[in-house]
């Protein structure tokens, strides 16, 4: 077979930010699959049968592939790999894996199909299957590690598995297929040896990013929890010099609607409001709107929610960017003349608030709406202003380190896909 070379070459002494095009690449071996790994056998256990408790035998279920697991699974210690609770048959003694041993999803619901994780970080006392609808495989000659965890995983690859895959609501790939299917790797030990560790170090990142992201969530969350009064209207953690018992007060106090008349529905530049607090974003349309809708103009700054969302949060303030953009009537702006806009939004992305007034809902059962009027009725419970401003600026200072980390993530994972795409033929 011929052999090729990757867009991108590391030399002895490369860094990833010198790393090119090397003058005089070394060729890629290119050898079938079946001649590469030996096929061991792999269970049928159910995930009823799996526990998370307790147990001696470890199982690799394709479903926690697809969804839980990245390209490199450190087994050691880890929880989220179940246990087998049924006895081990004998003939399963030479079917455990080892490090470096590859375990493959042979079914999905979509083209995940193939989708794989290399076995690493075994212990003396770890015993680790491959469970049911995987295949699991044992390179024959020594690889660097990571190397085919991330190889396989990667377009280079899984491309050619998409015209091998059968069946319409399920899709799976059998192992007869799967054989004749081509690798590429170096042939140099100590260059699949870095690139695994790239990814490997890349992936890490990501973890210790989102693991930060994810302390910050639950801190917020539980901030909001103890920070806001319940019904006898004192919170249960407070800035120090704050004392009084919050006040019962309207939306009317603090809100103004804004009804500035705009284009209609082909001609606007629309937004929308997102469910669960996520913000308000521009609204992307495949086709134009209706020109017999009258839609309003939006501000910066505003607070806007959606009639036929309130009970699914769909609160949130105009950002910058979609400033003069615009909404229909069934997504109300209010122009904030009092308060705290970031201490009253999450006031009524609060569960207390929204769910507590949604019976005000009317209409039909699949369109009920929480009209202007009665939104500015609804009962809140509010500090003063000095208080609301201290409480909305530590959870803008929270989300701001949230977004930086969650951009953080996102720059990550596309430099990931770009290497990915240009590190493997």
């Amino acid at each position: 077979m011929a052999k090729q070379s990757p867009s991108y070459h590391f030399a002895p002494g490369d860094t990833v930010s010198a790393a090119g095009k090397h003058s005089q690449p070394y060729p890629w071996e290119q050898r079938k699959l079946g001649e590469t790994f030996l096929f061991k056998k792999n269970n049928t256990f159910s995930r009823s049968e799996l526990s998370f408790e307790n147990g001696y035998v470890k199982n690799i279920h394709y479903g926690d592939i697809l969804v839980k697991y990245n390209e490199y699974l450190n087994v050691h210690n880890n929880s989220n790999i179940p246990f087998v609770t049924q006895n081990i048959p004998s003939n399963f003694s030479s079917s455990y894996l080892q490090d470096g041993d590859i375990v493959m999803a042979d079914t999905a619901e979509d083209e995940t199909v193939g989708k794989s994780t290399e076995i690493s970080s075994l212990s003396s006392n770890d015993r680790v299957l491959a469970g049911l609808h995987t295949i699991p495989l044992s390179p024959k000659q020594k690889f660097g590690s990571g190397f085919l965890g991330f190889y396989l995983n990667s377009n280079s690859y899984h491309d050619k598995l998409r015209p091998l895959m059968q069946g319409i609501k399920v899709t799976s790939i059998s192992k007869t297929n799967l054989k004749n299917t081509i690798l590429q790797f170096p042939k140099e030990l100590e260059e699949q040896k870095r690139i695994g560790k790239l990814f490997i170090k890349l992936n890490r990142t990501i973890t210790l990013h989102e693991e930060k992201q994810r302390q910050l969530e639950q801190l917020k969350k539980a901030l909001l929890q103890k920070m806001f009064a319940d019904e006898t209207g004192y919170p249960v953690l407070r800035f120090k010099g704050f004392t009084a018992k919050w006040e019962q007060r309207k939306p009317k106090n603090y809100l103004r609607e804004s009804r500035i008349l705009g284009s209609t529905g082909v001609d606007a530049k629309k937004l929308t409001v997102k469910l669960w607090g996520k913000g308000v974003v521009e609204k992307k349309e495949s086709i134009s709107g209706s020109s017999n809708t009258r839609y309003y103009i939006r501000h910066a700054g505003q607070l806007m929610y959606g009639k036929l969302d309130f009970l699914h949060a769909a609160f949130g303030i105009v950002p910058k960017e979609l400033d003069k953009y615009e909404s229909t009537a069934d997504s109300p702006a209010f122009d904030i003349i009092d308060g705290n806009p970031k201490f009253l939004l999450e006031s009524f992305l609060r569960k207390e608030f929204y769910l507590r007034n949604g019976q005000r809902a009317n209409g039909s059962r699949k369109a009920k709406r929480i009209h202007e009027k009665d939104f500015l009725e609804m009962p809140i419970l509010v500090p003063y202003k000095s208080e609301q401003t201290k409480i909305g600026n530590l959870i803008n200072s929270l989300d701001k380190t949230i977004t930086l980390h969650d951009k953080k993530i996102q720059y990550l994972k596309q430099l990931k896909r770009g290497l990915l795409q240009k590190m493997f033929v």
